[in-house]
């Protein structure tokens, strides 16, 4: 628990314990069995690989998002405690389908939940596919979407026959757009959905809707020979998705090392930066995701994690609830304009504090001051 104090409008001094109400986003990585997915998942986590099952088990893990940022603030302010927004992720445990390739539904369906996947793609075998293994794993997405939504429509047929319903009716005509949207082999993600269409298709959490994040699972020649960017490009092309290539196998080994022994290690294999780093602030861009900051006194400074397009009571309610329902007003500057300025003293001389209202549309790397009464 920490303390907020606030005054607004000459009340008494009040104290409120505040048990935060955190916004943590879950990315699930999947792929083909023996792809290395499970190899990144300890890379991005720091999980010992050696003590993984193998089995059917979820490992799951909280990472750190990456952002320097956060890192300047904590220069400036020097609180006693830095706090980074974070993403969650999970590993799900790959068999073979009954014809040896593919995905039981049963893994199909712990995907569900996610916010967005992290397709993990074989590029280190020497007679690896890695566009047939990624069509052969959005196909088996679009065939659980495919049967969700032909059942759908077969209930709806019943339910429409007994009396016209408008938000039926509505129903009826967006799933029967996205039986077509797939059995034409696209991805519900490349269709367009307005306004009660797209909120109307949240409940189903169709598996091709969701923001993919390809991850090209890279030899060790292949990386010192520099070809990652080349491998990225052939799925360019990929509508609605990001790419990285990386070698999981050297990330796994940078993340086991002392924070000390890590900068010979990058030097002897001709690494400048780990990949893992981009990766996770990949993963959290690829969900439309944006930090902003609070300082808390000196005790802390703190990222916060919004939807992009969030207004400033929302975001406030990230902080804790009480902040949206009494929102009064944030006070508000960017981060590249406290910087020039060198200190929130300095900032507010030269006029870069804003006083911001319900309807501000908080920007990335926004510093919020909210003042709210309840």
């Amino acid at each position: 628990t920490v303390k907020f104090r606030f005054n607004e409008h000459s009340s008494t001094l009040q104290h409120i314990t505040a048990f935060f109400k955190y916004c943590i986003f879950k990315s699930k990585l999947t792929g083909l069995p023996f792809s290395g997915k499970t190899t990144l998942f300890c890379a991005l986590t720091g999980q010992d690989y050696s003590k993984f099952s193998h089995s059917k088990d979820i490992h799951i893990g909280t990472v750190n998002v990456p952002d320097p940022r956060l890192s300047t603030l904590f220069e400036i302010f020097q609180p006693k405690k830095i706090t980074y927004a974070t993403m969650e992720y999970f590993d799900v445990a790959v068999q073979p389908s009954g014809k040896g390739k593919g995905m039981e539904p049963q893994v199909l369906q712990t995907l569900k939940n996610a916010d967005s996947l992290i397709v993990v793609l074989d590029f280190f075998d020497a007679n690896a596919n890695p566009e047939n293994d990624f069509q052969t794993l959005v196909q088996d997405f679009a065939l659980n979407d495919l049967i969700i939504v032909t059942g759908r429509l077969e209930r709806l047929k019943k339910d429409l026959h007994s009396g016209m319903s408008g938000q039926l009716a509505l129903e009826n005509t967006v799933l029967e757009k996205c039986r077509d949207v797939l059995e034409g082999g696209g991805m519900l993600i490349e269709a367009e959905f307005h306004g009660d269409e797209g909120r109307l298709l949240r409940g189903f959490q169709f598996l091709t809707m969701k923001p993919l994040l390809i991850v090209l699972n890279i030899s060790e020649s292949d990386l010192a020979s520099n070809a990652a960017a080349d491998f990225e490009k052939r799925f360019e092309n990929v509508k609605k998705s990001v790419c990285a290539a990386l070698c999981a196998e050297i990330e796994m080994e940078i993340a086991a090392l002392n924070e000390e022994d890590r900068p010979e290690f990058l030097e002897s294999m001709g690494i400048k930066v780990p990949a893992l780093g981009r990766l996770i602030r990949l993963s959290y861009e690829s969900l439309g995701l944006i930090s902003f900051f609070t300082v808390i006194g000196s005790d802390e400074v703190r990222a916060w994690t919004v939807r992009g397009g969030a207004k400033a009571p929302e975001c406030a309610g990230v902080v804790h609830s009480d902040m949206e329902r009494g929102f009064i007003r944030a006070e508000t500057i960017a981060y590249d304009d406290l910087i020039s300025a060198g200190s929130l003293k300095v900032a507010r001389e030269k006029g870069l504090l804003r006083i911001e209202g319900k309807d501000y549309v908080v920007h990335d790397g926004d510093i919020l001051t909210i003042r709210f009464n309840v």
